[in-house]
């Protein structure tokens, strides 16, 4: 029997990455099939879900996408410019586009977020270690952002999901935000410093990642660039809460936007789960139980969410279609110049 589960181990060890991504692949194809198969009876349901589809409101919904990839690439810009990287707007809205590909394509959400900062790292002379380190502090404004909507949606009356109260939740998670963003500002602030160097494992850890920890030291310079950052995260997430409300009007859902600033911030935290393909049929077997749970219809929810994907998966097909016409215009932009 030893035998046996020490072949299983090994096995697993060698196959690691291939065996997750595989079972990530089943639960988010799982997820979905089960959501279509679940809520829609037959066709006729799906064409009767669509049959008074206002498209003016759905064209509106996936115009917020185009707002979302701007202002993540002006707010990743400005992050870069405290480290004297000076990057354009066209090319990092490239690598924005790109990346949500690869959100979309790869076992975790963070694939595209590796790209965006290799990215970079190619374009100029920055270490990679600290590209890293500035996808990062972009990302926890994002997660802040969330944090602040989801405490709104608790001063708006949203306090609870299928008859279990969500405050406390709620309130640590924006608790954790706060600290978080106060870390960078000072990452000494707790001591975190002195009492990584007094135990060994975390001094190897600590130097391992002295790269990052300075880059996050120069951000204690930068307080009021990173209250801009953290108020361009507050309009994305407003962005987002737009684009699912505009979709759920486009199929006459009767949820208000206030219901979204609930919603949008819950679904979110919850597709962080690194348990499916890109937080794929979690993000929307979430959204579904959430908007019925407020009232939407069963059919019209899933079909809201699967539009919401579609939208995605559009946005990360034309980031895979620049991903594969870069290297031509690369090669262009050489022969010319020389």
């Amino acid at each position: 029997m030893k035998k046996v589960l020490n072949k299983i181990r090994n096995f697993y060890r060698k196959y690691k990455k291939i065996i997750n991504t595989a079972l990530r692949i089943i639960i988010s194809t799982g997820l979905i099939t089960y959501l279509v198969i679940s809520q829609f009876k037959d066709f006729k349901t799906i064409s009767g879900t669509l049959k008074d589809l206002n498209i003016l409101f759905l064209l509106l919904s996936f115009s917020t996408h185009i707002y979302g990839i701007w202002i993540t690439a002006y707010r990743w810009q400005t992050l870069l410019k405290t480290q004297n990287v000076n990057l354009s707007i066209l090319s990092l809205t490239s690598s924005t586009l790109i990346g949500q590909f690869f959100n979309n394509f790869l076992p975790t959400s963070i694939g595209g977020d590796v790209y965006r900062a290799y990215d970079v790292v190619k374009k100029s002379d920055f270490p990679m270690s600290s590209s890293i380190s500035v996808i990062v502090v972009e990302r926890l404004s994002g997660i802040i952002a969330s944090a602040v909507f989801a405490a709104a949606a608790l001063f708006l009356g949203f306090t609870a999901i299928g008859g279990k109260s969500i405050i406390i939740p709620i309130v640590i998670f924006l608790a954790v935000s706060i600290i978080i963003f106060f870390l960078i500002l000072n990452p000494n602030i707790f001591g975190l410093n002195k009492v990584a160097k007094k135990i060994k494992f975390l001094e190897k850890i600590l130097s391992r990642l002295r790269n990052v920890y300075n880059t996050f030291l120069t951000f204690k310079k930068y307080k009021w660039t990173l209250v801009k950052v953290i108020f361009y995260s507050l309009t994305l997430q407003f962005a987002v809460i737009i684009n699912y409300w505009l979709a759920s009007k486009a199929l006459g859902i009767p949820l208000d936007l206030t219901a979204f600033i609930f919603i949008v911030p819950v679904v979110s935290i919850i597709a962080m789960l690194p348990i499916s393909l890109g937080g794929i049929g979690v993000r929307e077997g979430s959204l579904v139980f959430l908007m019925v749970s407020l009232g939407a219809q069963n059919a019209k929810a899933a079909m809201c969410s699967l539009l919401l994907f579609a939208m995605l998966l559009i946005i990360g097909i034309a980031g895979g279609l620049i991903y594969a016409i870069r290297p031509f215009l690369a090669k262009k932009e050489k022969e010319r110049l020389i």
